[in-house]
């Protein structure tokens, strides 16, 4: 009985420790998956949301073997981190063996949702329903590529995270057959990669030096002042993108008024917001800080709120009466 009891524990210390490993709480990043389909206005369509839920099981399991994956790579210069060496690879709590069987389950399931579509013959889907699985596919090499070889590699490291945020909104766009706004690439970019300058500044501020530059090469070629400066130059891109978007005859048309310019406040509230949260906790990482703020989720869903009542209401001509949809100025 004590060795059965013993072999009992051991196996649920083991499954612990892979859901660990899996991050779940980071499945939150996965919520770029679904802003196509805000922004697409086809919010109210059941068959969107089920395409996207999809997508977003997709690349829940999709990420949580490149977490696994990154792990595995990084298991040596986490056991050198305060706070990694306590993760379930570096710490020998998770071999090695039974990581990369996750992994490589994890990969084929997500991979499984991401063909949903062709399964089910959906009229219409981008690339004949491939969409989702060729942004999957993507995904997945250049988070292979950032794990293995180019996380290395300073400025190259941050663009490439920001990519992978890319290509998440674009899957999502795919999955629901909604042509890819380029100002959906542009806007999820620069905002990403604002997010992931924060990071390394953060990991800059919260470990010693050499601490620092052990559990993460790159942090060497970073200074404190010069992720401030990107920080900077990457935030003033964020709004500016966010608001030539907003006031984009594209957009204008699409949505049928100007209103969305109401919500530029809010996005530039939130990323002053961001910064203020991540610098005085030291984490830069965007769950870890929107867990810690409950202010940050006010603003997002407030947001939210508002682009879903721009979409179905700015159209009417009490509304248009306010702004000018031409020059976007206030009407006299």
């Amino acid at each position: 009985m004590g060795q059965r009891g013993g072999q009992s524990d051991k196996s649920s210390s083991m499954v612990v420790a892979l859901l660990q490993a899996m991050r779940i709480p980071h499945w939150l990043k996965n919520v770029f998956v679904i802003i196509p389909i805000l922004f697409a206005g086809v919010f109210r369509q059941p068959e969107a949301w089920l395409q996207c839920g999809f997508a977003v099981g997709a690349f829940c399991l999709l990420s949580s073997a490149v977490y696994l994956i990154n792990d595995i790579c990084d298991r040596q210069a986490d056991r050198a981190h305060p706070d990694k060496c306590n993760r379930p690879i570096a710490s020998g709590r998770l071999s090695l063996a039974v990581a990369i069987i996750a992994a490589v389950f994890l990969i084929v399931a997500g991979f499984g949702l991401a063909v949903a579509p062709v399964l089910r013959s959906v009229a219409g889907s981008v690339w004949g329903g491939w969409g989702l699985a060729v942004w999957a596919a993507a995904y997945l090499v250049l988070n292979l590529l950032y794990s293995i070889w180019l996380k290395h590699y300073p400025i190259i490291d941050v663009i490439l995270v920001s990519l992978g945020f890319v290509l998440r909104a674009v899957a999502g766009a795919a999955a629901i057959a909604v042509p890819i706004s380029p100002w959906l690439v542009v806007c999820t970019f620069t905002l990403c990669l604002y997010i992931a300058l924060s990071k390394r500044r953060a990991e800059l501020a919260d470990l010693p030096e050499d601490v620092a530059a052990t559990s993460r090469t790159v942090n060497r070629e970073y200074s404190p002042g010069e992720l401030d400066r990107m920080l900077t130059v990457s935030a003033a891109m964020a709004i500016m993108t966010y608001a030539l978007y907003c006031l984009a005859p594209r957009t204008v048309n699409h949505i049928g008024s100007a209103h969305l310019v109401w919500t530029i406040p809010l996005v530039i509230y939130g990323l002053f917001r961001y910064d203020c949260v991540s610098r005085r906790m030291h984490k830069g990482d965007v769950v870890n800080v929107l867990l810690a703020d409950r202010i940050l989720w006010l603003v997002v869903t407030t947001y939210v709120v508002l682009v879903v009542v721009v979409i179905l209401y700015g159209s009417h001509p009490a509304a248009l009466a306010i702004l000018d949809m031409e020059t976007g100025t206030l009407s006299p």
